[in-house]
């Protein structure tokens, strides 16, 4: 009977522990950026016709050029705060003749309120109404 019980009670603590979606409360938990992050801003810079040289100035490294198909870059970004959703882009940039053709991918709209916690949200808020109330 113990050998059931231990056996159990060490396969249920394995179950948990893979889940990645558990979540104690009161346990911090840091923001997890991976990627490159692509702004609209920098996407606007690029021309067709450019080398790979002016786009990777551009966009800064590509985060995976993939062998068997070199003429395309990308660039995908994963940002998953400690707390609240994750926030995920994808970006593809395509080469033609050894020059920028075009790109594929949306840009993450709103980054920040995206991916500030809500308690940062409503501290900025309140910061704005108080300032709001002393003019």
């Amino acid at each position: 009977m113990p050998r059931i019980t231990t056996l159990l009670l060490l396969s249920t603590l394995m179950v948990l522990g893979g889940c990645s979606s558990l979540r104690f409360p009161g346990v911090y938990r840091i923001d997890i950026p991976q990627g490159n992050f692509v702004t609209e801003d920098m996407l606007s810079k690029l021309q067709p016709g450019m080398s790979p040289e002016q786009v990777r100035f551009a966009l800064g490294a590509p985060t995976l050029i993939d062998p068997f198909t070199p003429n395309v870059w990308f660039y995908p970004m994963t940002y998953r705060p400690g707390k609240g959703d994750k926030v995920s882009q994808k970006i593809a940039v395509y080469f033609d003749g050894g020059v920028y053709s075009r790109y594929e991918g949306e840009v993450v709209d709103d980054f920040k309120a995206k991916t500030s916690g809500r308690n940062d949200r409503e501290l900025q808020q309140k910061a704005e109404e108080r300032q709001e109330g002393s003019d």
